[in-house]
């Protein structure tokens, strides 16, 4: 009679516990089928059943930004970033030391950055490579955060005179970056993974704007026989052939 008793009060534990792991296995299915929409909405009602699930705020957040950034209107895009950057917060909150919840919070700043203007938008680069630095040093085997690192390298050094006087003034003197730096960078997460997509596309940008445009064909070359892994490899595809495109006519002219 005991155990039975027992049996009965535990139910509703079991139910509960296995309500969350069923909505993570379908966040994920929806993400490898490249539907991140769906796995945006099941992520975040894991978030509700257990708010401590450091994965779910991290993919929540990865997720709202990268949603956020498929929008054209500016209000729609801030809206999404902004809630990325707090499942980012939450997931720094239980653990600091944690690279995911460093990385997704170095992207959600990045996001933020885009939209921003003025001294908000040159505080969220400054927390760009304070957090992309972080997650490299606590995982130093993780592509994905030398990846920011080369975009930020890239766009810092890709600034012109006024913004560049304007993050000078905040940070009090002109942060080091160069696109040597950059390209480091980027070829650091190739090396970590060859099969990032994004990588490619933004490696090219590099070396064609310091004039190594055979370099940049070749990445775009690669890039364009990539499988597709993630719902954005399709849109990187299609400005990667047309970025070679550009380069190709010019070498020809």
């Amino acid at each position: 009679m005991m155990k039975i008793l027992t049996l009965f009060l535990l139910l509703p534990f079991i139910a509960f516990s296995q309500d969350w792991q069923v909505l993570m296995q379908e966040a994920v299915k929806a993400e490898t089928a490249m539907n991140d929409e769906l796995a945006f909405e099941k992520y975040q009602q894991v978030v509700k059943l257990q708010p401590a699930s450091i994965v779910a705020l991290c993919r929540s957040s990865e997720l709202a930004s990268k949603i956020g950034h498929r929008h054209k209107r500016k209000e729609i895009q801030a809206r999404h970033y902004e809630i990325a950057r707090a499942f980012a917060a939450r997931a720094l909150k239980l653990d600091p030391n944690s690279a995911e919840a460093n990385f997704v919070m170095s992207v959600a700043m990045g996001r933020l950055a885009l939209v921003s203007s003025g001294k908000d938008m040159i505080s969220y680069v400054k927390d760009i490579k304070t957090f992309a630095d972080r997650a490299v040093q606590l995982a130093p085997n993780d592509f994905r955060g030398y990846h920011v690192l080369g975009k930020w390298y890239y766009e810092i050094s890709h600034l012109g005179i006024f913004k560049r006087t304007a993050v000078k003034v905040f940070y009090g003197e002109f942060p080091e970056a160069s696109y040597s730096d950059a390209i480091n960078a980027y070829e650091k997460s190739r090396q970590l993974n060859p099969a990032f997509n994004l990588n490619y596309l933004e490696l090219a940008k590099v070396y064609n704007q310091v004039g190594q445009k055979g370099k940049a064909i070749s990445l775009l070359q690669t890039l364009n026989n990539l499988p597709v892994k993630i719902q954005d490899d399709i849109r990187v595809k299609q400005e990667g052939r047309r970025l070679q495109e550009t380069i190709s006519q010019k070498l020809n002219s």
